[in-house]
């Protein structure tokens, strides 16, 4: 394989991030980069770094497997064909990216054109709105839009605490204020949590922590955008669609397990730190579908403005989830031994 050399500027004196606002130069970026590949010219290393170091760029870096650069070399150069071919085979995360990335290089137009009317349009207060609907009061009022950029990398977007990044390509078969909502809502929830403390990345039950906070970020904002059963907006995504819906019916039976990690855990409580990353494994893909079904039974059982407790006290979640079981005469979820575990997380990072 052909050595695609860094570029020597990202990451070397770059201004700051915005803070809030919606970034679309990095399309406008991946055109003219494109343009090149497809003919099988190199782009300069300032066109690349036109590339890298815009905005969304920037972010999509933070969170991908390998360098996008690397990427777009091979899903683009025609004298690379044979390999991306090869590549390209199957259902693994390179192998989409790169058909992903050949399907947008064939739209870029397009999508300049689609970045371009997106950028004048109210699509960041629309998201705003999207969220709101399963936030605390005023929560959206903490201050201004988190920052959004749009880019092409893969079906996907996340939310990190520099920004949003979302894929354009992406948003041309999903519902935008939905997908921003979800977003959106991840980052205000971020804003109203309770400062950690220093040292908790060290402590044993951090692991866990963070799998049980997942469980509920994902869960909550899955009720934005994910239906039940949940359909693939791509074909990129049919695996995942597939896998998340197997997961999401396996919910109680999932519970039952993290239960069993949980319920003998003794004060001082011995092996948390395993257990704790045993749970995080257990709940797949973040905990998107496991926390979808718990926050949907917990709307469908007391109604969706329930769940905004939720967003300050990942804990609350789950007692509220117990107490929609027992509504319908279905025994607690969780033991007593799992509580006293639960409760502690509450104790030491959620609680007010």
């Amino acid at each position: 394989m052909r050595l695609v050399p860094k570029s020597a500027g990202v990451g070397s004196a770059l201004p700051p991030m915005p803070s809030t606002g919606f970034d679309v130069s990095a399309v406008s970026a991946f055109r003219t980069v494109a343009d090149l590949l497809v003919r099988d010219q190199e782009p300069s290393e300032a066109q690349w770094r036109a590339l890298l170091d815009t905005p969304g760029y920037r972010l999509v870096a933070k969170r991908l497997a390998r360098p996008i650069r690397d990427d777009l070399d091979l899903a683009l150069r025609p004298s690379r064909r044979a390999e991306r071919e090869r590549a390209s085979t199957g259902d693994g995360d390179q192998a989409k990216t790169l058909r992903h990335l050949s399907l947008a290089a064939r739209q870029r137009d397009t999508l300049v054109a689609f970045a371009d009317s997106l950028a004048r349009s109210n699509v960041i207060a629309d998201g705003v709105a999207t969220a709101a609907r399963l936030l605390p009061a005023g929560a959206t009022d903490t201050g201004p839009p988190p920052f959004v950029a749009a880019a092409i990398f893969k079906d996907d977007g996340f939310a990190l605490p520099e920004g949003i990044v979302v894929d354009l390509l992406y948003m041309r078969s999903v519902r935008f204020s939905a997908f921003l909502g979800h977003e959106f809502h991840h980052a205000y929830v971020y804003r109203l949590a309770r400062p950690l403390p220093p040292g908790h990345d060290t402590t044993a039950d951090d692991a866990l922590r963070t799998a049980l906070t997942s469980l509920r970020d994902e869960g909550i904002a899955d009720q934005i955008d994910k239906p039940h059963p949940f359909v693939a907006p791509t074909a990129g995504l049919a695996s995942y669609a597939a896998r998340y819906n197997l997961e999401y019916a396996r919910t109680p039976e999932t519970l039952r397990r993290f239960d069993a990690l949980l319920a003998s855990v003794g004060d001082p409580p011995a092996g948390l730190a395993d257990r704790g990353m045993e749970a995080g494994m257990l709940f797949w893909s973040n905990g998107h579908p496991n926390g979808a079904y718990v926050a949907r039974e917990v709307a469908d059982t007391f109604g969706t403005d329930s769940l905004r407790a939720a967003a300050l006290d990942p804990a609350a979640l789950l007692r509220m989830y117990s107490e929609a079981e027992a509504r319908h005469g279905r025994p607690d979820p969780l033991s007593m031994g799992t509580w006293r575990v639960v409760r502690r997380l509450e104790s030491r990072y959620w609680a007010r």
